[in-house]
């Protein structure tokens, strides 16, 4: 048996019983008879016998940060322990609508966490926001104290704009920038990009969150990617592979569960909030592009994966992959060998809500194989619709019992975890040490000019950002060098120096002579901008996505 741990440490995984246990050699053959084996077929053409040779021939060589085996033991027992009332709540995510519900739901459905960020925690009254915050989520905790394991409170905070939280904690770049990093420093860019997540998971688990959603392993499809945009490393499967790594092994290390999405990637051209986006990849193209961030997270020992609401046409047609036991049990389970946790995406969105009436998606969500049903439309039609369900046999009870192992396993891996140093608000370096790894310069005249003063141009809050790190350095704001900060949504401007701070498309379409691919507009993310006007710093980022735009010359 293994020891309590004192520090964060790669451990092999080891799957909960009934969970399959391919070797990481095999995921990839595996995930390749299953994304090219015929539609009536989703069973892996491997034989068991041969199965059976490879699981002996070679012993699980994945590392992770992953539950120990007394966590699982333990875990295994409690899931064993729930009645069915507990079982049915132990296997959604609450969606928030007061406090008073939330807590509810915890103490007498027994749902195994709840979905809630500070502007939602509207009736704790204390002049420090991140009290309020840090007070409801032990609140939550205290309402599930009878369990014997922790509620899972988690949190969307990807960076850029899907950030929940933001003052007093430390701000961080769009997923992006890890994509510029990596493409321009690559190892260097990568543990960038760790110490970026290991210090934003750091200040989430101060504030009493033990997981987070994210890093979106996504491949973004350009400039019409109408929700995904910055929040993708980039257009490059095996960038986005590496930065997906990178940044769940930084969650890991702060000891913050991490779930990558939207599994098998979120690449189209359509918004899941408002309907069924059709991934029209076929089978070849799902494995050599798609599924890379995803296979190389599975390998990486990643603690969860969100499926996202996509009609994967080439696997199960009409089926949003969230509902699709072909997609989750068979081919992400079985084939890819992933056994940590499986958490829906949200079952309030469009998607799902115009073909699944009432509970019916929370359901069909854990038919399909995931552990966790996130943020239902209705918190108690879900719930009831699950308890039915399990009383029917039309969820199998030892399949729910296993996810709810599964979750409680990694909860108390979660809790056992250290607590890395440092207050909220307290990283603003790895913050700025990211984005100067990713600043790129797109486009610029020869030879450079100085810059002595600047006049700021864009969205009010990216200019008060601005100003604060222009005059930390000592650059004066007024007549001089106009810089503009193209924001979210804006197309182009037109300046000396042009900015972009989310997506770099706008770049394109901007008359400056001078062009910065920036991808923040925080503080932290200015003070990197302005070190690169001022040449203290060389901005050596690269593109992910292209921009159409040539190299710049060198000088």
């Amino acid at each position: 048996m293994t020891s309590p741990h004192t520090s964060p440490r790669r451990r092999r995984r080891r799957a909960l019983p009934a969970v399959a246990a391919l070797t990481a050699a095999a995921v990839v053959a595996a995930g390749a008879v299953w994304w090219t084996g015929r539609d009536d077929d989703p069973r892996p053409a491997t034989s068991s016998s041969s199965a059976a040779a490879q699981r002996d021939e070679k012993t699980a060589v994945e590392t992770g940060w992953v539950p120990t085996d007394a966590e699982r033991a333990e875990a295994v027992e409690k899931a064993d322990a729930l009645p069915l009332e507990d079982l049915a709540g132990q296997l959604i995510i609450a969606r928030s609508f007061s406090n008073e519900q939330s807590l509810a739901l915890v103490r007498d459905r027994h749902f195994a966490g709840v979905m809630v960020t500070g502007q939602q925690i509207l009736d704790v009254t204390t002049d420090d926001p991140l009290e309020d915050v840090k007070a409801f989520n032990q609140q939550l905790q205290e309402a599930g104290a009878g369990r014997g394991f922790p509620v899972m409170v988690p949190i969307d905070q990807e960076g850029g704009l899907v950030a929940r939280l933001t003052d007093p904690l430390t701000t961080f770049p769009t997923f992006m920038s890890a994509g510029a990093a990596i493409a321009g420093h690559g190892a260097d860019g990568a543990a960038a990009v760790t110490a970026a997540t290991r210090a934003s998971g750091a200040e989430l688990r101060a504030a009493g969150y033990n997981t987070v959603f994210a890093p979106d392993g996504d491949i973004t499809i350009g400039p019409a990617d109408p929700i995904i945009g910055s929040r993708s490393a980039g257009s490059d499967p095996d960038v986005v592979a590496q930065a997906v790594v990178a940044a769940v092994d930084g969650y890991s290390e702060a000891g913050v569960i991490s779930a990558v999405k939207h599994f098998p990637g979120h690449n189209v051209s359509t918004d899941s909030h408002k309907g069924l986006p059709v991934l029209d990849s076929d089978r070849a193209r799902l494995r050599s592009h798609d599924l890379k961030p995803f296979e190389a997270a599975i390998a990486d020992a990643a603690p969860g994966i969100m499926t996202g609401h996509l009609d994967v046409a080439a696997i199960d047609k009409g089926v949003p992959a969230s509902m699709s036991r072909k997609v989750i049990t068979t081919g992400l389970r079985e084939n890819l060998d992933f056994d940590g946790l499986v958490i829906s995406d949200s079952l309030g969105m469009g998607a799902v809500m115009q073909r699944y009436p009432g509970g019916d998606s929370t359901v069909e969500a854990i038919k399909a194989g995931s552990d966790l049903a996130l943020m239902p439309a209705d918190n108690e039609q879900a719930y009831d619709a699950v308890l039915a369900a399990l009383r029917s046999g039309e969820i199998p009870e030892q399949q729910a019992r296993a996810s709810a192992a599964r979750t409680i396993a990694y909860l108390l891996h979660a809790e056992a975890s250290p607590e890395l140093p440092g207050e909220p608000g307290s990283h603003g370096d790895e913050s700025q040490a990211l984005s100067a790894m990713a600043a790129t310069v797109v486009a610029h005249p020869c030879p450079v000019p100085s810059i002595t003063s600047v006049s700021p141009s864009g969205s009010s809050e990216a200019v008060a950002a601005f100003r604060v790190a222009a005059q930390e350095a000592g650059l004066p704001i007024g007549p001089g060098t106009s810089v503009a900060l193209l924001g979210p949504g804006v197309s182009a401007a037109s300046a000396d120096v042009v900015v972009s701070t989310d997506t770099p498309y706008g770049l394109a379409r901007s008359a400056a002579p001078t062009k910065v691919a920036l991808y923040g507009r925080d503080v932290p993310a200015m003070r990197a901008l302005v070190a690169v006007l001022t040449g203290d710093a060389r901005a050596q980022g690269r593109l992910p996505v292209d921009v159409g735009l040539p190299a710049p010359e060198r000088c």
